[in-house]
């Protein structure tokens, strides 16, 4: 079979999920499942068996996230990070990306995952990725994953099958996060999935699908890798094998990859700020003739705020509300209530749907059909000037 690369998102802010997920520390970098591995490492573990090594992984990210990187994954190579001067959305990392791992690998079947969501039964997971590298491989399509839906939720893009092709179906249509009246139809059509952001592609067919949709991507990110070639005689572990074949140090070999490493990286840090910024929805799904989904009947959460807590973690004893941390509470239903340190109580009198969060010096506290507006609240500069977590 075509090599598989898988590529992981770890550039995203996790606002939504504030006070606990920083931008410093984002929520992809912390153990929401309580696991002992962060959501990144846990991502990584479940992908590890198909890629056949940490060589065959690359990780999107912001140049601010890096050193958590190295420490979270110190296995992953260097030259294995697509480090983003400045965050774009999606599609202009998916861009960089496919046209990285085609100049190292040529075509190869590449794995587009999120590092921050929550995937249970990881056999089954791998089985339902099987599934969509081979339709890839049949088809040269741009397959992506679809979650049943079990419950109207407007937090999540929907998409709408088609005809069935081998064990997939061709997408019909890719659909915006909906109001509650549309979710439900959606729900009651049985014909719609959850867009689990999951992307299975060869380097060829995405590279031609963003050439022709979002040429304003790749033709400024190919010209400027084309005037900072990275040839396999200048690249680091080339150049070390090199080394080590002819038992001899090489200080004019070994400073060409830092050289032109360096180069590529000033290239990049010059043009990526101008590219447009742009989901990899937006930018080529929504618009190519070659999508297709492949159902997928894993456990699977996105964790994209403080409701899915209730979701991910069992209730105490009362099983009444979700908590983390120490509670006292009369008359108090359904709320989530978090504490991190270990001294903080939180005491609750007749009070229901609230999120209750304590970390540093911030309480936060909101209804809970407020969650998807914390990026609003977050506009206030009076927050990141008063806050310390």
């Amino acid at each position: 079979m075509t090599k598989f690369i898988a590529v992981i998102m770890a550039g995203g802010k996790g606002q939504r999920f504030w006070p606990l997920s920083t931008e410093d520390k984002p929520k992809q970098f912390l153990d929401l499942e309580r696991c002992g591995r962060s959501l990144l490492q846990s991502t990584y573990d479940r992908l590890l068996p198909l890629t056949g090594g940490a060589n065959n992984v690359f990780i999107a990210t912001g140049q601010q996230y890096v050193n958590l990187i190295k420490e979270q994954l110190p296995e992953i190579p260097e030259e294995n990070l697509i480090i983003e001067p400045v965050g774009r959305d999606s599609a202009p990392a998916v861009a960089y990306a496919s046209l990285v791992i085609q100049e190292r690998f040529g075509d190869a079947i590449v794995g587009v995952f999120p590092s921050d969501h929550r995937i249970g039964k990881a056999d089954t997971f791998r089985a339902t990725l099987a599934r969509a590298i081979n339709l890839a491989d049949k088809t040269k399509g741009l397959l992506t994953i679809g979650i049943a839906a079990d419950r109207p939720a407007t937090g999540y893009g929907y998409i709408q099958a088609g005809g069935e092709v081998g064990e997939g179906f061709h997408v019909k249509k890719f659909a915006e996060k909906p109001n509650l009246n549309k979710a439900k139809s959606y729900l009651a059509s049985g014909d719609f999935f959850w867009n689990a952001g999951i992307f299975v592609w060869h380097t060829d067919a995405i590279i031609s699908e963003l050439d022709t949709h979002a040429p304003y991507l790749t033709q400024p990110l190919r010209d400027a890798m084309g005037a900072t070639p990275l040839t396999p005689q200048t690249n680091p572990s080339s150049a070390l094998t090199n080394q080590a074949n002819n038992h001899q140090p090489s200080n004019q070999n070994a400073q060409k990859p830092n050289e032109a490493r360096q180069a590529r990286d000033e290239a990049i840090n010059k043009v990526f700020p101008t590219l447009k910024k742009i989901s990899i929805d937006f930018a080529v799904m929504e618009y190519t003739k070659k999508a297709y989904v492949i159902p997928g009947d894993f456990d699977w959460d996105d964790i994209g705020d403080w409701v899915a807590l209730e979701r991910l973690l069992s209730k105490n004893n009362d099983d009444t509300n979700t908590v983390i941390g120490r509670h006292v509470g009369l008359e108090t239903h359904a709320n989530i209530i978090y504490t991190e340190n270990p001294e903080d109580v939180i005491v609750t009198l007749g009070v229901k749907d609230l999120v209750v969060v304590k970390r540093g010096n911030t309480i936060l506290l909101m209804h809970k059909d407020k969650v998807q507006d914390i990026k609003k609240l977050l506009e206030d500069s009076r927050i990141s000037e008063l806050t310390v977590l």
